[in-house]
């Protein structure tokens, strides 16, 4: 498989995390922290809000793996096949 098409695997199960995983609705509950003050709450929009959020780290704990590889000299391929893998792993245990 290409880099390319590695980070869209990864991409696709952040976003996957974002909307299925528990912590969302944890991150939903907390609105009132991270919400804008100047925008009127709306559910759609909080929800989308807090989806983006989990989504976002999902991304940001499924790079680590992936950057100690990189520093300990795998090729880009491996490189970004850790990072998939990592997102996928979070995909899985946020699913159960």
């Amino acid at each position: 498989m290409s880099p390319q098409t590695l980070f869209l695997v990864a991409m696709t199960a952040s976003l996957l995390t974002g909307m299925t995983s528990p912590a969302t609705g944890l991150v939903f509950g907390l609105w009132p922290l991270w919400y804008p003050q100047v925008v009127t709450p709306v559910q759609e929009l909080i929800y989308y809000g807090a989806s983006l959020i989990v989504a976002t780290a999902t991304l940001l704990a499924s790079a680590i793996p992936a950057a100690i590889a990189e520093r300990l000299g795998a090729s880009q391929v491996a490189t970004m096949a850790f990072w998939a893998g990592g997102a996928v792993l979070l995909l899985v245990l946020g699913m159960g």
